[in-house]
């Protein structure tokens, strides 16, 4: 079974992400985020990144609330952050179970997938908390009864990794997402890719 993340591991959304919170900023009274600022804050944790903006874990769940429903206006029209249509369509050849875990809601990443020709996934389930993916991940191999030797999780972000490790599965990291190589390295990810072909070696070897 392969799980993957969404933002910013299948979809390229940090840009309309920060266009998005830059709009809430005077609404919910937190910072702006600068284009200077954008590079740093891809090297922090997610809790370093709330607390640089000054948005409180008690006010995060409105502010999520906003961000969702102005990235489902335009979700089909943005681009994939790689190209993972090749190895999508070998992972389903070869029998895996593929699957998406997210903070996003299912019908923002339904619109996006068929927008971009990438309906090749089994399940989709929705974490309900930005810090939530492992008990999300845990439900999802107990009801599927699946090995959790058999199970890879890929995401871009520390948060990502952490859950993975914190449910015993195998976590690969990708670089072209939110979080910096840097930042993702110190999580001591299983794997550290760069390409989705690194993936196929990984996965399919």
């Amino acid at each position: 079974m392969v799980i993957f993340d969404f933002d910013g591991t299948i979809a390229n959304t940090l840009d309309s992400l920060i266009s998005i919170m830059n709009d809430l900023s005077d609404e919910f009274g937190f910072k702006k985020i600068k284009e200077s600022d954008v590079e740093y804050l891809r090297g922090k944790k997610s809790r370093e990144i709330l607390k640089h903006l000054g948005i409180s874990i008690f006010k995060l769940p409105f502010v999520i609330r906003k961000v969702r429903r102005e990235i489902n206006s335009h979700i089909a029209l943005l681009s994939p952050s790689v190209d993972l249509l090749p190895v999508l369509k070998l992972l389903k050849a070869n029998g895996c179970h593929v699957g998406i875990v997210t903070t996003n809601i299912e019908e923002n990443v339904r619109k996006f997938l068929h927008a971009n020709n990438l309906d090749f996934f089994d399940f989709f389930y929705t974490a309900k908390k930005v810090f939530g993916k492992d008990r999300t991940i845990s439900k999802i191999i107990k009801e599927m009864n699946v090995e959790k030797s058999n199970v890879y999780f890929i995401g871009d972000e520390v948060r990502d990794i952490e859950a993975g490790k914190k449910v015993g599965i195998k976590t690969i990291g990708v670089s072209w997402g939110y979080n910096t190589k840097n930042a993702l390295e110190k999580e001591r990810p299983d794997y550290l890719i760069d390409s989705p072909l690194e993936l196929e070696k990984i996965l399919l070897s």
